[in-house]
């Protein structure tokens, strides 16, 4: 049997569902924040999904320090969320599908309780060899975020960093942007093995020379991160 010091040093370690959440208890006032301070797998998901939000802008900021168009349009994807999950008010079940799916969002994955579309072919992490990658998040208006970024992998010569909103074209590529011969976006095409190409194209070049500098290049496959 433990010691009563001892077990209460054990209940003191175990999470609660003030310390979980994502936002102080303490300051709880609307139905949603009590149900969520109320129930301690609601609290977690909470807390689950603030760290997600956090590295997902870390991911689509990629080595700039400003915030481009994705992370901004993410953050306003989020505003909009948070608006639809309060109308759960205190129902459980409706807050749990609620964080299910964003958490899954947040994560580079599709929303399961969405309806399924051809451009989640896009939506996740892809990697070029360690050195250059792409970062995409579903948006509720069924576009997507993406950040292209990485850098020269020797020496740091040239550094990518490009951001923009992506929507499929009739021939179920993605445009991200607006691409043109001044660089002002890309062309995405979704590769049989899951990965995605942003394929030797003119705009795609004038974007590689506007946003990577002389020397640098998009031009890759990118292989799907688990």
């Amino acid at each position: 049997m433990l010691r009563p010091t001892l077990l209460a040093l054990g209940l003191l370690a175990l999470p609660t569902a003030s310390s979980a959440a994502g936002f102080p208890c303490s300051k709880a006032t609307t139905p949603t924040e009590k149900a969520i301070c109320a129930d301690p797998a609601l609290s977690a998901l909470d807390g689950r999904l603030a760290a997600s939000y956090r590295t997902a802008l870390e991911q689509l900021s990629g080595a700039s320090p400003e915030e481009g168009t994705a992370g901004a349009a993410v953050k306003a994807d989020q505003r909009a969320w948070l608006r639809d999950r309060d109308s759960c008010r205190a129902d459980t079940a409706c807050l749990r599908r609620a964080y299910d799916g964003r958490v899954a969002v947040l994560s580079f994955r599709s929303d399961p309780g969405a309806p399924s579309s051809s451009i989640g072919r896009y939506v996740g992490r892809f990697d070029h060899e360690g050195f250059i990658g792409i970062a995409a998040i579903a948006l509720r208006d069924g576009t997507v975020a993406v950040s292209v970024s990485g850098a020269e992998p020797s020496a740091g010569r040239w550094i990518c960093n490009f951001s923009g909103i992506g929507r499929l074209d009739d021939q179920g590529r993605l445009i991200v942007g607006t691409p043109d011969a001044e660089g002002g976006g890309l062309i995405l095409v979704a590769a049989k093995d899951g990965g995605v190409v942003i394929p030797d194209l003119e705009p795609n070049r004038a974007a590689s020379g506007y946003w990577c500098g002389h020397n640098g290049s998009v031009l890759w496959s990118y292989r799907r991160i688990p």
